[in-house]
């Protein structure tokens, strides 16, 4: 495999930027594999649980599913402005239709995470992720 004379030139200068034994360099990596195993860890923590997706219109709770079911789901919420349909599949949940103008909650994308929403302002339709596990901001010992 031939490198490039530019990545050489990196390799080399990142080389001599990075000062020390190689024992440093191994405790070095070692701690960076920990923090990236721990994150994981604490991301697998906080998916945990059964998530359930709530679907509101106003203050009006208009259906509920389990984010995680067999089979996907269509559901078609009546709003302000029209219909916006919502499904739900494969562990996510997302606004694929909206009449909306700005089409803000279709753009939104697909959500799977505890706490996370989907709203159209116009339409007054909220989609929310609810569950027993709570999301981590930070650990404190």
């Amino acid at each position: 495999m031939n490198s490039s004379p530019a990545s050489v030139c990196l390799l080399r200068s990142l080389g001599k930027r990075i000062s020390g034994t190689w024992t440093d360099r191994l405790l070095l990596a070692l701690v960076l594999a920990g923090i990236v195993f721990g994150w994981l860890h604490i991301g697998q923590l906080a998916g945990s649980g059964k998530a359930m997706v709530d679907i509101y219109h106003g203050q009006t709770l208009l259906a509920e599913y389990p984010l995680h079911a067999d089979k996907p789901i269509h559901f078609a919420a009546m709003g302000e402005s029209g219909i916006s349909d919502i499904i739900i599949a494969d562990g996510e949940v997302a606004i694929s239709e909206s009449p909306c103008n700005g089409k803000q909650c279709v753009r939104t994308g697909h959500k799977h995470r505890i706490g996370e929403l989907i709203a159209c302002v116009p339409n007054r339709i909220l989609v929310a992720i609810r569950g027993d596990a709570q999301a981590f901001d930070a650990m404190l010992e």
